[in-house]
């Protein structure tokens, strides 16, 4: 026994109740101790903090044992009924061909030196020993591993229910989580021949239970495939749901599984809402960056005009490019996008910040709803040495040669009996990088678009003035005079936040 398992082992000794709700088994075999964030359950995986180091993971289903997998799909109500899965042991075994590693799950019936034999739902698969990468026991979906014939017979093996009705209803409720009706009815008339049950009224219930399952194939097929779809949980998978849906109203008005289908219904519409709000999150917080880099790529496009389109077109390219992504109509995709706050995808924030491009908003929306704002003396007093007295910094190396390449342009304006131009606004857009007007386009949007919600709003000081505004430098008669900073125009501060 590993050091791993037996810590694993121990814990679970310590705190069985607490362990059994927040154990999440990976893939590679290991046990973690985490605690699932509310909302973050989508058919794709979840996102957990673990409890040995307050880490956070985001886990696809791949990432776990596939029983590990069905068992929180199952919590979360993302797996069908519970009663609509049995699970049992089988063997993984993973092996790679070239490169490209793979996995069969089944039962290995057969091994040699040479090969290991494993048999999927009646189908077996020689693997060569020299490609298996490793083996591991895993409780598995049984419709994933055996037939409803090879399992029937190891049920009948284990159960032995002989003259005991009971015991044959027992059989009879195990066919019906597996769909073998015709088993199941057989044995309900065996309990009922038998005539010694503790329950007797169970059985006429189950028998037409059971009558109206098998009446009710069809419907109970395609309800089967809702599931299916819900609990695989991609885009695909609940555009796929949906269509079903409709065939299903459509197909069985009448239908005996009305419960049933309304059940599966309301389920399929909470998993849709809730994996599709994250999945508008995270493609509108994408466009943003991707419209904003695409409308800064017109080189003939002014501030004034970038301020426009975010403040009144922006939006809507986004909300166009994530229901083409997402096969959408865009009015879905507002109102799920309205309702991310519930979600915790949707919360999830993501830093924006205008750079050095913060002086073109003026020094009173730089420091709106920051610290420093209320607080700008105190700030002031921490902004510590000027760069001239810094030394040592690449970065203010940099700075200072951009200072002297400054300087040499006044002195060459100077010279030929020009007067210097103090830069514009509109001057530091066109000759930006088109790297900076994105960023600062997709600043100015999240700040001022409409549409996204600022958490927390920070100023650091300038890099080239460290917050004083204005830098020294040398004047015409040779002497050091302080003219304001170039790069932040005086406003001091460089504004940043963070919005979902």
């Amino acid at each position: 026994m590993n050091r791993m398992m037996l810590a694993f082992l121990l814990l679970a000794a310590a705190f069985p109740a607490a362990l059994a709700a927040q154990s999440v088994q990976l893939a590679d075999g290991r046990v973690l101790l985490a605690e699932v964030e509310t909302g973050s359950v989508t058919g794709e995986g979840m996102r957990v903090r673990r409890l040995d180091n307050g880490g956070v993971l985001d886990l696809r289903w791949d990432h776990l044992t596939p029983a590990s997998a069905m068992e929180w799909k199952k919590r979360f109500d993302l797996a069908g009924d519970a009663q609509d899965e049995i699970t049992v042991r089988a063997d993984e075994v993973t092996y790679e061909i070239g490169g490209t590693r793979r996995s069969v799950l089944g039962r290995i019936v057969d091994q040699t030196t040479d090969s290991v034999v494993v048999q999927q739902k009646g189908v077996p698969s020689t693997i060569k020993r020299r490609d298996v990468v490793g083996v591991r026991k895993v409780d598995a979906p049984v419709t994933q591993v055996m037939t409803r014939e090879e399992y029937y017979g190891e049920l009948l093996q284990q159960a032995q229910p002989g003259a005991d009705a009971d015991k044959h209803l027992l059989v009879a409720e195990t066919l019906m989580k597996v769909r073998d009706y015709d088993r199941a009815i057989e044995h309900v008339e065996k309990a009922k021949a038998a005539g010694n049950s503790k329950n007797p009224p169970q059985i006429d219930a189950m028998l037409g239970k059971l009558q109206r399952y098998k009446e009710a194939q069809k419907e109970l097929k395609l309800l089967e495939d809702i599931q299916a779809a819900r609990s695989r949980g991609g885009v695909a998978d609940f555009e796929k749901g949906g269509k079903l849906i409709a065939q299903f109203e459509k197909d069985f008005p009448q239908t005996k599984l009305k419960s049933e289908f309304d059940a599966e219904k309301r389920r399929f519409a909470e998993a849709r809402t809730r994996f599709l709000t994250g999945q508008v999150a995270e493609k509108f917080r994408d466009g943003v960056r991707v419209v904003a880099d695409k409308a800064c790529g017109d080189a003939a496009m002014t501030l004034q005009a970038a301020r426009d389109f975010a403040t009144a077109k922006m939006s809507d390219e986004i909300f166009a490019r994530v229901a083409q992504q997402l096969r959408l109509d865009v009015a879905e995709v507002k109102t799920l996008w309205a309702a991310r706050k519930d979600n915790s995808i949707g919360r999830r924030v993501e830093h924006y910040g205008y750079a050095v491009g913060s002086w073109v908003l003026g020094e009173q929306a730089i420091l709106k709803d920051t610290t420093q704002g209320k607080a700008n003396a105190a700030q002031k007093a921490r902004a510590g040495d000027s760069p001239a007295a810094a030394g040592g910094n690449p970065q203010l190396d940099r700075l200072a040669k951009l200072l002297r390449q400054a300087q040499e342009r006044r002195n060459a304006q100077q010279s030929q009996g020009g007067q210097e131009r103090e830069q514009t606004d509109e001057d530091w857009w066109r000759e930006a990088e088109r790297v900076d007007r994105a960023g600062f386009l997709r600043a100015y949007y999240a700040e001022f678009g409409g549409q996204m919600v600022v958490t927390f709003a920070t100023v650091s000081p300038c890099i080239s003035c460290s917050g004083e505004g204005t830098v020294p430098e040398l004047g015409g008669d040779g002497r050091i005079v302080s003219n304001k900073c170039f790069l932040c125009h005086g406003t001091k501060w460089l504004r940043s936040f963070k919005a979902y």
